[in-house]
């Protein structure tokens, strides 16, 4: 399995995490599954409940779940994941990431080490089938 995002969606993603670096960004990952790939055609940045009370957790706003799920319905996309960043950390999931995921999304970690889109050093997606089992690294492909 593996998630394409496309060039232009990434720029977007990578903003998104420059510009609330330290803490963690977030946000949805719309697009269309085709055979075994997730194609990423739009990123939904986010707002994090967190925000800067905290630089290493996220959840996302409900009113934007509820705001990526009336855009997925309106241009025939689905909600295929999320994204977050690791300020400062690896992209591999924390305990937290584990224990607040749901089964078949992808959830695509984005590393870096200051604020500026250039300082992305690393993306990794995985998919977590529940709190017990070990996650499972996706391929990411930008494109």
């Amino acid at each position: 399995m593996s998630i394409i995002i496309t060039k232009s969606e990434f720029e977007i993603i990578k903003k998104h995490a420059a510009d609330t670096f330290p803490y963690e960004a977030c946000g949805g990952l719309l697009g269309r599954i085709e055979g075994d790939s997730r194609i990423v055609v739009k990123a939904y940045p986010a707002e994090n409940r967190y925000g800067k009370i905290t630089w290493d957790s996220f959840e996302i706003e409900p009113n934007d779940i509820l705001n990526m799920d009336k855009l997925c319905v309106k241009e025939n996309l689905d909600i295929l994941g999320f994204y977050h960043t690791h300020p400062n950390h690896p992209a591999i999931p924390s305990n937290f990431d584990i224990n607040a995921s749901w089964p078949f999304y992808s959830y695509v970690i984005i590393s870096l080490k200051g604020n500026s889109p250039d300082n992305v050093i690393d993306i990794r997606s995985y998919l977590m089938a529940d709190r017990i089992s070990e996650p499972v690294e996706e391929k990411v492909i930008i494109k």
